[in-house]
């Protein structure tokens, strides 16, 4: 049996008492407030280029068990997706997925809606955050 040498003991002589230190410590504390799932501006309709319609249904945009919002799902070659969410005549949100990218990145990965219907996108939401048909189209 080989006997240790002098540089493996001093490499394992600083390392072992951090590792002891890291083992005893307290987990990291988390994080007091996390970034806003929306955020308010002027957004522009995605490009669709090289996109073609995958399929189309109606869906609840609302929550109240009605399906009155059309939804219209688009994908490209690459796999990246997007769909259009219309109410009445009212086309009031686009979503952008795009294909092995990190959907938290809201810059790439989004859903701008319409928050008041006067035809222009205000609000982005992250891909995991809530939103619904705007109040002024509610069907009532």
């Amino acid at each position: 049996m080989r006997p240790f040498n002098g540089a493996i003991l001093t490499v394992l002589a600083a390392l072992l008492p951090g590792f002891f230190i890291a083992a005893c410590s307290k987990p990291p504390q988390a994080a007091v407030a996390t970034a806003a799932s929306v955020e308010k501006g002027m957004y522009f309709k995605p490009g669709l280029r090289g996109f073609a319609v995958h399929n189309e249904y109606d869906d609840d945009g609302d929550g109240d068990g009605i399906n009155e919002t059309l939804v219209r799902r688009y994908i490209n070659e690459r796999g990246d997706t997007a769909f259009s969410m219309t109410t009445g005549d009212h086309l009031w949100a686009w979503s952008v997925d795009t294909r092995g990218d990190d959907d938290a990145d809201i810059h790439r990965n989004y859903v701008i809606r319409d928050s008041n219907c006067d035809g222009i996108f205000d609000e982005r939401y992250s891909l995991s955050a809530e939103f619904h048909v705007p109040g002024c189209l509610k069907v009532m």
